[in-house]
């Protein structure tokens, strides 16, 4: 018995299996295949060894494996890809004529030139029927319009990803994972939508590869926040390393431990039903965890040491001493103002009432000086 071999083909790459190859082609070699659409260029990318289970590599729209790409199919390679780019210039004008909304990708031959595949995508949907048919008259050949979506147009023209290489999408996915928000989270990593987006715009791929490790931790250990008994002293989670499987702890004195996943453990109370945490290593007794009922200060610490709340205190200090400036700048306007006031009406003589005089009420005189400026004091 033969093996089974994964196929890529077309621009848009899709994996398919052939089973039973009577030429068996190694990874990386490029073969000329016949499908159900006619004869096409394909990659491989592995093959199955023999006594596997093909049942899941059962795939029927690969007919048979003609035979390995030699300089000859090179050469029509190499033609069809000029022809190509000469399609995609003539249909986008005349998308651009038609004035559609719907916006061309690419453009690709099959290997026997039986037919013509344009790829597109649109936001809605889109009458196309005019399209085709002066598409069909000026290529002399069956057309294909396929639409698809932003995943899939990433598959199809590529990019570098945020990590630096070629888009998973492009080397290796053949079928996309649902992926949720929810994923990063159990992952302990930043919510920040520009940080979890791919090229694509939706959330990275990428995020699923390492999810099941993570969600095998769930629920087993505390969150970041949550309070800890340690020995005699209460002590709040700082972080959590599940690539290292250690525990990082902060106490009230600031002093900071970490401790391995397997000295953590847990109990439910039971009036409330909540945890109760508590770190008991192999020859120690476990601690008392009334400690969990008493108030703790470790929330003050955590304020104390947090840097965006002293930046919001240090805000707040500032907003009170530009507040003092403020009131300053508009006692001195006001003296400036009684003092221009003063001229006008007898330059000889220039009275400038002080703040500190004797002989004035000072109930008064805010009074007065509140009525003249419209305000309540």
């Amino acid at each position: 018995m033969g093996r089974c071999v994964a196929l890529r083909l077309r621009k848009l790459p899709v994996v398919h299996w052939f089973c039973e190859p009577t030429l068996l082609p190694l990874p990386g070699q490029e073969v000329i295949v016949r499908t159900q659409a006619g004869r096409e260029l394909a990659t491989v990318l592995e093959t199955l060894p023999e006594g596997k289970d093909k049942s899941e590599a059962t795939d029927s729209f690969i007919k048979e494996i003609i035979r390995p790409v030699d300089d000859q199919d090179r050469e029509a390679i190499c033609s069809l890809h000029d022809r190509e780019i000469k399609a995609f210039k003539t249909a986008g004008e005349k998308i651009q004529e038609q004035k559609l909304p719907m916006k061309l990708l690419k453009a690709e031959y099959l290997f026997d030139q039986s037919r013509l595949i344009f790829y597109y995508k649109a936001e809605t949907k889109v009458d196309f029927r005019e399209l085709l048919k002066v598409l069909s008259s000026l290529f002399k050949i069956r057309i294909e319009l396929r639409q698809i979506g932003v995943r899939d147009e990433t598959k199809l023209l590529g990019g570098i990803g945020c990590c630096g290489k070629v888009v998973c999408c492009r080397q290796f996915i053949n079928k996309f994972c649902p992926v949720s928000t929810k994923m990063a989270k159990d992952q302990n990593m930043s919510l920040n939508p520009v940080k979890l987006s791919g090229i694509c715009g939706r959330l990275l791929c990428c995020l699923s590869y390492e999810y099941n490790y993570y969600s095998e931790f769930h629920g087993k250990f505390p969150k970041i926040g949550s309070e800890i008994v340690i020995g005699s002293e209460k002590a709040r989670v700082t972080d959590i390393n599940y690539i290292l499987q250690k525990l990082f702890v902060g106490f009230l004195d600031r002093r900071k431990a970490n401790f391995p996943f397997s000295f953590v453990r847990v109990r439910k109370e039971a009036g409330s039903g909540r945890n109760l945490w508590w770190i008991q290593g192999p020859d120690d007794i476990e601690p008392d965890l009334s400690l969990l009922a008493q108030p703790s200060k470790l929330r003050e610490v955590e304020g104390e040491s947090n840097p965006s709340a002293s930046g919001q205190r240090k805000q707040g200090i500032e907003k009170e001493s530009n507040k003092g400036k403020n009131c300053a700048r508009s006692r001195s306007t006001k003296i400036e103002s009684d003092v221009t006031r003063a001229s006008q009406d007898s330059p000889d003589s220039i009275e400038i009432p002080l703040e500190n005089e004797t002989n004035e009420d000072p109930v008064n005189k805010d009074s007065d000086e509140s009525k003249e400026n419209g305000t309540l004091s």
